[in-house]
């Protein structure tokens, strides 16, 4: 359930991203899928982020493993990541992570929202969200 009481909203499971995106993106037709490791399983990760190239790393907290998501290959060369920390709690470089899609009427993917949660304050946010400019994006949207 998501508290809105506070100045940042919170979530208490990252159950809660999805329902955010829906509110943060102003689409209730935003298709949301949860990023997990595809070794271990974990859904808690540390995030790198470049919001000038519209790319993101994430690194399992359990395992960790990286992976770089979606289309973002494409930049990282190009890419100076920071790793992220919660502005909130101000210690917590752990997130859950969900990935927002928003189709065209053929239904290739013309917009991309990440979602986050601090896995210590529930604190809910985006540190990205950037609009695909080609098609197809089968490839893209499997990368998660």
């Amino acid at each position: 359930m998501i508290d809105t009481s506070k100045k940042y909203w919170t979530g208490d499971s990252a159950d809660d991203i999805s329902e955010w995106l829906r509110l943060y993106s102003e689409d209730d037709s935003i298709e949301v899928k949860p990023v997990q490791c595809h070794s271990c399983g974990n859904d808690s990760f540390e995030l790198r982020v470049d919001q000038n190239e519209d790319a993101i790393e994430v690194k399992c907290t359990q395992c960790r493993t990286k992976k770089i998501l979606l289309d973002c290959n494409e930049v990282w060369e190009d890419a100076k990541p920071r790793l992220r920390k919660c502005s909130v709690c101000k210690t917590c470089k752990a997130y859950n992570v969900r990935v927002g899609f928003i189709r065209r009427e053929n239904g290739s993917v013309k917009w991309v929202y990440i979602g986050n949660r601090c896995t210590n304050c529930g604190t809910l946010g985006s540190y990205l969200d950037w609009k695909i400019d080609y098609e197809p994006t089968d490839e893209m949207e499997q990368n998660i």
